[in-house]
């Protein structure tokens, strides 16, 4: 699926004739992107006058693997081949004091 996920054989450089071929405008789309993120946060109590709160992030915490977009040089070699993903699973803590 990676290396024709457009079938670049199937494609030629339109004539100068008619430069715009004849394809439909937005005739491809992408690979789904499928991310879900999630937080928690917990606030402790330290005294009068100061606060606690953790945080932890997670980004794409079921690590689902998002593919980039088509390579759209159709004079490229790898026109329709899709070359990159989006960055896997990220996850972040921080401590904030509150006084």
């Amino acid at each position: 699926m990676l290396n024709t996920y457009f079938a670049g054989y199937a494609f030629t450089t339109p004539p100068a004739s008619a430069p715009y071929g004849n394809v439909g405008r937005n005739s491809f789309r992408a690979p789904n992107f499928d991310q879900w993120d999630f937080s928690a946060d917990k606030n402790f109590h330290l005294c009068e006058c100061a606060d606690l709160q953790f945080r932890s992030e997670f980004f794409n915490i079921l690590n689902h693997t998002n593919f980039g977009i088509p390579n759209p040089q159709i004079t490229s070699a790898a026109f329709g081949t899709i070359r990159s993903t989006y960055p896997s699973r990220q996850i972040q803590f921080a401590l904030k004091l509150i006084f």
